[in-house]
């Protein structure tokens, strides 16, 4: 019996595809697939960027409103959570390292395989991507946070990047991976917190995932990824719980408006 793979034909669900055979080589359709994600990421870097003066002047008074409104919510869990990982040496620095690596680079790798592998899945993911970027830089601009890792130590806050490694955002010096050491001006944006797209964009890294593989068991990597990325921003301090839901909101209205315009006339996919 054939083997079914999967791709994405909609906002949640995963359907089969027909595949796409042709001229255009493995590395001619990474290539081509992933080169608009690089050049909006690379804008997504500058503009961030763009709007870090912003940050110290108004930061820390918006994360005293998310506190605030977190505890009016019952959603304030970043102490406990990050007091439990502090206890436990061995996690925090799994998710220091979470939070680095499962990020950008899982990002990339799941989009080159998915361009690969599930091309229609990928064009799909592509436009959420760009329509959840936008929404994404409007909150940076409106509303810049201090991560909990940046408020006054009597906030109870510990930066674990900082304290065990890797201290991608600079040591006590200034000086960091996005940095060079401190040798070149950073693209960082740390006040880029609201929405937390670490966990937005790792769920959409997950479904990635679910469409290169294929199988129905990998379609879990779409909530075990995010869900885990969701863990590691709030226990090394760099996000709010509300930070994680703004990022799954904005997730959710790039999908909705991602489905609302698709192309009037896209052929279907086979039920």
């Amino acid at each position: 019996m054939a083997t079914r793979r999967y791709d994405v034909a909609g906002p949640i669900f995963l359907r089969p595809y027909p595949s796409l055979a042709g001229p255009v080589t493995a590395a001619r359709r990474i290539a081509a697939g992933l080169s608009p994600v690089v050049l909006l990421y690379a804008l997504y870097t500058l503009v961030r960027w763009a709007l870090t003066d912003r940050g110290p002047a108004l930061g820390p008074g918006h994360a005293a409103r998310l506190l605030r409104w977190e505890n009016a919510l019952g959603l304030g869990w970043e102490r406990p959570v990050q007091a439990f990982g502090l206890r436990h040496g061995w996690l925090v620095r799994a998710a220091n390292w979470y939070y680095v690596a499962g990020f950008l680079p899982v990002l990339v790798l799941a989009a080159a395989l998915a361009a690969w592998r599930a091309p229609v899945a990928f064009a799909t993911l592509r436009r959420v991507f760009a329509v959840s970027l936008v929404f994404a830089l409007v909150g940076f601009a409106a509303f810049p946070v201090a991560p909990p890792r940046l408020l006054p130590a009597n906030r109870g806050f510990v930066d674990t990047l900082l304290a065990y490694g890797p201290r991608c955002y600079g040591d006590a010096h200034g000086s960091g991976v996005f940095n060079a050491g401190g040798r070149l001006p950073s693209l960082v944006n740390v006040y880029a917190a609201m929405p937390s797209m670490h966990v937005a964009w790792s769920a959409l890294a997950g479904a990635l995932l679910a469409a290169a593989i294929g199988r129905r068991w990998a379609r879990s990597l779409a909530v075990v990824h995010p869900t885990a990325m969701a863990f590691a921003v709030v226990v090394t301090g760099n996000h709010y719980v509300l930070d994680v839901i703004g990022g799954l909101i904005v997730l959710g209205l790039a999908v909705a408006v991602t489905t609302a315009t698709r192309r009037v006339g896209a052929p279907a996919l086979p039920v």
